[in-house]
């Protein structure tokens, strides 16, 4: 597999990012629920991440892997090479947690069934993680009102990008994270990320093209992804 062509560049992380201060280490009370195929895992989920570790008060994010999600495609490559290669992105960080909570269920992975156990398993409010195109299919998901009756929700915009949120949301938003803490449920809170080259989509390109993006894989992933030949051109679903 050749190396990244100079195109694949990680930028240098800015400083900035959405204005919440006056958060101390102490009061941390929510527990973050990062969902997604991670197909694969990349360094931008990772930073923003990092990211809303910093700003938010959040005691540690939880990532919950998708094994058969109901509103995409199926992911390209099988559940247990995603979970191993999240297994080595996260390694040596106890700021965050893998659930195998929705490999263990039979059936399609409805994020409220997920955040019920989650909810009853840790006995604290939760929030959960979505990026802003995944959010404004919300209500397309099954049960979706009770989705906002189990969790706060962070939406992560991309600087640069026109993510409008629909206007049933806007009486829930609110623009201090310390707002989050005042409820159990059902808030809205946006987060607008730290521009980032990464894209799932672009890198499974890449690599079907023989193509390497090092720079946008976390450490063990790019070696990982060779041993087992996943998202070669000819593979597609790849058992390994």
């Amino acid at each position: 597999m050749r190396a990244a062509r100079s195109g694949f560049r990680v930028s240098r992380p800015r400083s900035s990012w959405f204005g919440v201060t006056g958060i101390s280490a102490d009061s941390r009370a929510l527990l973050g629920v990062f969902g997604g195929t991670f197909d694969p895992v990349h360094r931008g989920h990772v930073a923003v991440a990092c990211a809303l570790m910093r700003a938010l008060p959040l005691s540690r994010i939880v990532f919950v892997p998708a094994a058969r999600p109901p509103h995409r495609p199926a992911p390209f490559a099988d559940a247990r090479h995603r979970l191993a290669m999240l297994r080595l992105a996260l390694a040596g960080d106890p700021r965050f947690d893998i659930d195998e909570i929705e490999y263990e269920r039979e059936g399609p992975s409805y994020m409220v069934d997920t955040l019920a156990i989650l909810r009853a398993r840790h006995d604290r409010p939760l929030a959960l993680i979505l990026g802003a195109d995944a959010f404004a299919g919300l209500p397309a998901w099954h049960r979706w009102r009770r989705v906002l009756g189990l969790a706060h929700v962070i939406i992560v915009s991309r600087p640069g990008f026109d993510d409008r949120l629909p206007e049933w949301v806007r009486p829930r938003l609110v623009r201090c994270a310390a707002d989050l803490l005042d409820a159990d449920h059902g808030r809205a809170l946006r987060f607008t990320a730290s521009a980032r080259p990464e894209s799932a989509t672009a890198l499974r390109q890449a690599l079907a093209d023989g193509i390497a993006p090092e720079a946008w894989l976390p450490p063990g992933v790019p070696a990982y992804i060779e041993a087992h030949g996943l998202y070669r051109r000819s593979s597609h679903h790849d058992e390994g």
